[in-house]
Order: structure tokens, then C-alpha cells, then sequence
């Protein structure tokens, strides 16, 4: 796990709607495919209109489509997660350019050491 990153994502946790400890997990289940992937963070969360509810959205872009083996696996260590809300995922070579173009001043990448 990546715990021993908290005390600094205290100070650094960009995202309204995630806590430090949420941060942890997100980090701790993308990390395996950061090698292949990058990811950011757009949506509700990000722009500090979320409910407690709400989901956590996270574009996914890779150097071609995602593979769907690869999305439901990440979904499903998500789904597994103790994070108090779902999370979704959207193809960056999936979305339609009107869809894109919504998002795109939102996106904040998921920074991780490579």
C-alpha cells in the first residue's frame, strides 16, 4: 500500500471530494497499470458541486483504446475498494469530442512516480 504517502497527500490532495485516505486507495489499485495507462480525475469531485453520493469519474488514456479486460478488472478492484462511492471510467479514445470538450478544462492528472 501506499500509506506511507499520507502524511504528504494531506497537503497536496487537489480533489474537493477525495480525502487523503481515499487518495491512498485510488493510488494503491492504479498503480499496477500506471505503466501502461494514465488517468485523470474530472467530474463532480473535481469541481467541488459533488454530493456524498456522488461517483468519482477518472478518464483513462493509453497509447490506443483500453482493452475491456483491463477496464473491468480496474473496476472491479474499485467496486471491491472501501471507497464510500463508485467509481467510473471513461476511454479518453471512446468519448466523443462534444463529451471531450466538456471535460477537458476539469481533467486533473492522477500523479504517481513511474
Amino acid at each position: 500500500m501506499l500509506n506511507f504517502l499520507l502524511p504528504n497527500l494531506r497537503e497536496t490532495v487537489m480533489i474537493k471530494g477525495v480525502t487523503a485516505d481515499e487518495y491512498c486507495v485510488i493510488l494503491d489499485i492504479l498503480a499496477p497499470w500506471y505503466k501502461k495507462y494514465d488517468f485523470y480525475f474530472y467530474g463532480s469531485r473535481v469541481k467541488g458541486d459533488y454530493r456524498p453520493l456522488s461517483d468519482l469519474d477518472i478518464m483513462i488514456k493509453g497509447s490506443c483504446e483500453a482493452d475491456f479486460d483491463d477496464m473491468d478488472m480496474l473496476k472491479s478492484a474499485f467496486d471491491n475498494s472501501n471507497l464510500p462511492y463508485i467509481v467510473n471510467f471513461a476511454d479518453y479514445y471512446r468519448l466523443s469530442e462534444d463529451f471531450y470538450n466538456l471535460i477537458k478544462n476539469d481533467l486533473i492528472e492522477i500523479p504517481i512516480d513511474r
